[in-house]
């Protein structure tokens, strides 16, 4: 929408002619649906497996963390133990991953928009 249209939406507000919901409706910044409520829920399904590898990445989680802290009371060199670490944090990441994609339920929520300010052309 070009933004003379705007302003003659804004003129008409202005004059009485419109009202504001109406103009709100033209510009889309509001929508028909109420806001903040959740529109679907589906419950994550229970996977035995998914728990099983999980626990997996915690042994090896686990063993990366006392390799580095081993690492660093025997002085290691730095590019090793960097690689350890970098190691830890991966695996860190895939439980997280697995997590969040086998265990978290998936929910949709409308959320509140901010309302549209636009403003007034400097002619």
């Amino acid at each position: 929408m070009p933004i003379t249209e705007v302003n003659e939406i804004l003129e008409q507000i202005a004059s009485g002619e419109l009202t504001q919901e109406d103009a709100q409706k033209l510009l889309g910044t509001r929508g028909d649906e109420e806001l903040g409520t959740i529109r679907y829920e589906t419950p994550a399904p229970e996977q035995l497996s998914i728990f099983a590898i999980i626990i997996l990445l915690l042994v090896v989680q686990l063993l990366y963390d006392a390799l580095f802290i081993y690492g660093l009371i025997e002085e290691w060199d730095q590019p090793f133990l960097s690689f350890v670490i970098g190691m830890a944090m991966l695996t860190f990441g895939l439980m997280l991953d697995l997590y969040r994609r086998s265990f978290l339920p998936d929910v949709l929520e409308t959320k509140r928009r901010r309302d549209k300010i636009v403003p007034r052309l400097e002619r």
